[in-house]
């Protein structure tokens, strides 16, 4: 069995279970993660994580940590602490791969599952079920990270670090993921689901991408496509080979791109200019910004994609899977 590092001057009390105060008590067992040798997939492929020797009544959160922020060893790792707020860096992860399924449910695709944004005192978590948590990793861009689980306590809900960059909660390290190929494959955050009032305009983000690549971003209305993290299928009711986005223009409007103001529309830019020699929205540094508007109550989901193909619409198959370079970001409901 193998046990978790921690700060001699730290409770043990973080680390050992609530079964009495006993000295000799055994201390928890630390999540194993396995495959815990390296992987790779492609971008848009996908890699099942187990995480076992769990305590089912304990809550876990698990994150993906760049390859650059962690010296792994086996099963140990060492954390950079940049911002020294005692908590290990995950960097931009969700540039490179994102968590889009837990225990057999599909997620929006996120780095941290639970966000790490709650209550310390009163944290969530991924609950184990036979003493096991599976996660679906899915490759976005070129890189590789490190699927990292803790115990959610502690004083945040982030993994706590000593000085040293070694963990004081009991965690586990997976084998690498690296990405690769489709480098510009787009980001959106957030990831996770929003929503706005009438009128109330929210900024996103589009990251991961290729500056000398246009990109087209549309809303697409919910009950048009199904979502899986940042993939999904959409309909083609015309079956022009292009995925439908409904009467997105009546839930919001993309009101601003790159920090300019634009008259609202549901695409941008306009889908009806030449395949080829389509227009598009070119990043700086890898990036787009984007401001939306809310309009009408509705639910509504941000997809960006590649300008190509033989229109300037997103493409799609017969089963309704994009054939481009493409992502979804976080539903949108406006109320």
């Amino acid at each position: 069995m193998r046990f978790t590092k921690f700060a001699p001057l730290l409770s043990a009390a973080l680390l050992i279970p609530a079964c009495g105060s006993d000295d000799d008590s055994p201390i928890a067992a630390a999540p194993l993660v396995s495959p815990a040798t390296a992987q790779s997939v492609a971008a848009g492929g996908a890699m099942t994580y187990t995480i076992s020797d769990l305590d089912d009544t304990q809550a876990y959160r698990v994150t993906l940590v760049v390859g650059a922020n962690v010296t792994a060893d086996g099963a140990n790792g060492t954390f950079v602490d940049g911002d020294n707020n005692g908590a290990a860096d995950a960097g931009a992860s969700e540039n490179i791969a994102l968590i889009t399924m837990v225990n057999g449910s599909a997620i929006p695709g996120v780095k941290t599952y639970p966000a790490g944004g709650d209550d310390p005192s009163n944290p969530s978590g991924i609950f184990p079920v036979g003493g096991e948590i599976t996660v679906e990793l899915t490759g976005v861009a070129d890189g590789t990270v490190y699927p990292v689980a803790y115990e959610n306590g502690g004083t945040t809900t982030f993994l706590e670090i000593d000085e040293a960059g070694g963990p004081i909660e009991n965690y586990g390290v997976g084998g690498a993921l690296t990405v690769t190929g489709n480098s510009g494959t787009p980001v959106i955050s957030p990831a996770t689901p929003s929503t706005m009032a009438v009128n109330e305009t929210n900024e996103f983000s589009i990251t991961g991408l290729n500056d000398t690549q246009a990109y087209r971003v549309t809303l697409v209305v919910a009950n048009n496509m199904t979502a899986s993290g940042n993939r999904a299928t959409f309909i083609d009711g015309d079956a022009n080979g292009a995925a439908d986005a409904g009467a997105s223009e009546n839930i919001a409007h993309i009101t601003s791109v790159n920090g300019v103001a634009i008259s609202g529309v549901k695409t941008y830019p306009a889908g009806d200019d030449d395949p080829a020699n389509p227009s598009g929205i070119n990043p700086s540094g890898g990036k787009i910004t984007l401001e939306i508007t809310g309009i009408g109550a509705g639910q509504v989901y941000p997809v960006a994609y590649v300008n190509g193909g033989t229109t300037t619409f997103l493409e799609v198959g017969s089963d309704g899977a994009p054939t481009e370079i493409y992502s979804v970001g976080g539903s949108i409901t406006v109320q």
